[in-house]
């Protein structure tokens, strides 16, 4: 059985019952019609980047919002 991006996602978020805290937000770049497939995919592939080390720590995302969108 083939296990869904939405499926493997859901995991990644809620499936640790250690667990307390997950804050996730999802930029979709102003994009209207964004699906829950391509969410899903964009969890796991972040997930993945931070297991990996290869993920980049933004400790102020306001500031870094604001630099993106001048």
């Amino acid at each position: 059985m083939t296990t869904s991006a939405i499926d493997r996602a859901a995991e990644l978020l809620f499936g640790n019952p250690d667990r307390i805290l997950v804050n996730v937000r999802f930029l979709c770049g102003g994009e209207p019609n964004v699906s829950a497939e391509h969410l899903a995919e964009q969890i796991v592939l972040a997930e993945t980047q931070i297991r990996s080390s290869r993920a980049r720590l933004i400790e102020n995302v306001d500031e870094h919002l604001t630099a993106l969108s001048a």
